[in-house]
């Protein structure tokens, strides 16, 4: 079964080389590396070069974002499974293997996710284990996307990434997937490290309020209460970190994460 991979990239030299490792070190026969890069300007082409599988993907031009990135990607891939993992993220050891059994497996299932090891890239760095869930959703995103395998077909279905969004069109896109009625299994394998530090805050909120009251899943108001409850967090981090610095709040990082299964 191929498998098509998309990595948005934008001046990613300093972590595009751990990701294409662990892409090839899967060691999957039929596999396309499809690297859409956003016009980078700083050495990311030339390290890409050093992996011909993943240079032979390879194209740079301007986008609106990435999401828009994912879309291109996405047109390009030939797989019948495509998956996304972005270029400062990378999927442990025998992943693809795993994947492909259940999707061979399961030929009605469209979608399959796992979980994701989330850690800060310094010494002594928080670290956490989140799983997927299509039980909490109308809470926020809890399917963790740089886990999660789609067939090329739901991609025909149910459509490609809302470009609108600037951060959180693929919770939007699980959203649509269920409502399309697409077959999905979860997994509770941990496939994908992830570095901290994406998506999120208030402006992350915010847009996925939109997308909750979208989908009808949520009201004005009760978005409101969550804007607000949102921003006196992130006050709260910016204080912390200004006062205390920046260990300290790893470590409040560390013990909050560990209370929570879920993104």
């Amino acid at each position: 079964m191929k498998v098509s991979v998309i990595v948005p990239t934008f001046n990613s030299a300093k972590t595009i080389e751990d990701t294409l490792k662990s892409i090839i070190a899967q060691n999957w026969d039929d596999l396309q590396i499809v690297i859409q890069d956003g016009g980078s300007g700083d050495d990311t082409k030339s390290i890409v070069a050093k992996y011909p599988t993943a240079l032979l993907g390879w194209r740079s031009e301007p986008d609106s974002g990435i999401y828009d990135a994912m879309n291109k990607g996405i047109n390009r891939a030939t797989g019948e499974i495509i998956a996304i993992l972005n270029s400062d993220d990378a999927w442990l050891p025998g992943t693809l293997e795993r994947v492909v059994s259940v999707f061979s497996r399961n030929p009605d299932v469209g979608v399959v996710s796992g979980s994701i090891e989330v850690w800060e890239d310094s010494p002594g760095g928080a670290r956490v284990v989140l799983k997927s869930s299509l039980l909490h959703l109308h809470k926020g995103l809890t399917v963790q996307h740089p886990a999660t395998f789609v067939r090329r077909n739901v991609y025909n279905r149910v459509g490609l990434f809302n470009t609108g969004y600037r951060i959180g069109a693929d919770y939007d896109f699980i959203l649509r997937c269920l409502e399309a009625d697409i077959s999905w299994i979860i997994m509770n394998d941990v496939f994908t490290r992830m570095r901290a530090g994406g998506k999120g805050g208030s402006t992350f909120t915010l847009e996925d309020g939109k997308i909750r009251i979208s989908h009808k899943l949520s009201s004005t108001v009760g978005e409101a209460i969550v804007g607000a409850n949102s921003l006196t967090r992130h006050l709260t981090r910016q204080f912390i970190l200004k006062i205390f610095g920046k260990k300290i709040l790893s470590t409040l990082r560390g013990y909050l994460w560990r209370k929570r299964t879920y993104r």
